[in-house]
């Protein structure tokens, strides 16, 4: 059996990346391994350029931050190889999403999500837009993916507490009736988390009351609709659960 050298294998990684077909994320196989590959945005029209900037420099800035975020040790995907449009990642497991759609239960990764969380924060790093798409579970770890406009490496305490209101807001979307996945997420932040991140996320939970009331046409079409998923339904169990820990999610 042939040993690859590191060069050798990232040549091959590459090689196989570019031939793929230009998305914003794909999945790759080679030698029977799974990686993810990333590539550069590539905007419609102007005014998505307009809205979001060069899609160049956002992947580099993507980039830079997956570097200095594994230099604090943070929880993300190590880059195996690039080049100036594409990245090629490690395959860190399924995204914790994908089991509330499909009704497994996930309660160890839904608790390694919430520590983990608070881990980064611990570092001073912010992710900008967790999620539990955003999140992959490989049965021993959690891995945060997509680090975006709103990741800081300077986080305070008001970028830590969007993080955890948006990482409980995005489990609060797919919860069912049986599966508690914001309480194990925010018990397990609170567990190892910092206090004063959680009383600026109460803070911050107060002030949703607006939000919830000017979403209140669309909240009622969707309860008319009896939509399962709905971020503008979840507004309301955030808050419930945020401002009253022992509140019930179903109200």
């Amino acid at each position: 059996m042939t040993v690859q050298s590191h060069d050798q294998v990232s040549d091959r990684l590459l090689k196989a990346a570019r031939a793929l077909p230009v998305q914003r994320v794909s999945k790759l196989c080679v030698d029977g391994r799974n990686y993810y590959v990333k590539m550069a945005e590539t905007h419609a029209n102007w005014r998505w350029r307009l809205q979001k900037g060069d899609p160049l420099k956002a992947f580099e800035r993507e980039k830079s931050l997956l570097t200095a975020f594994l230099a604090r040790g943070a929880a993300v995907p190590k880059v195996l190889t690039q080049d100036e449009k594409r990245i090629v990642l490690a395959d860190h497991g399924r995204p914790l999403h994908r089991f509330l759609i499909e009704g497994e239960a996930a309660q160890q990764g839904l608790h390694s999500a919430g520590q983990t969380l608070a881990e980064l924060h611990r570092k001073g790093l912010a992710h900008g837009r967790p999620s539990l798409r955003d999140l992959c579970w490989d049965g021993a770890r959690v891995t945060f993916l997509d680090l975006e406009a709103g990741a800081k490496l300077d986080a305070n305490t008001h970028d830590k507490a969007r993080d955890l209101l948006l990482l409980l807001h995005s489990a609060l979307v797919f919860e069912t009736d049986t599966q508690r996945a914001a309480e194990v997420i925010l018990q397990a932040y609170r567990s190892q988390g910092e206090a004063q991140v959680w009383q600026k996320a109460r803070e911050l939970a107060r002030k949703l009351g607006w939000l919830e009331a000017l979403a209140a046409p669309v909240i009622w079409w969707h309860v008319i609709r009896d939509k399962k998923r709905s971020e503008f339904r979840a507004l309301r169990k955030l808050r419930n659960l945020v401002l009253h820990e022992s509140a019930s999610l179903s109200k």
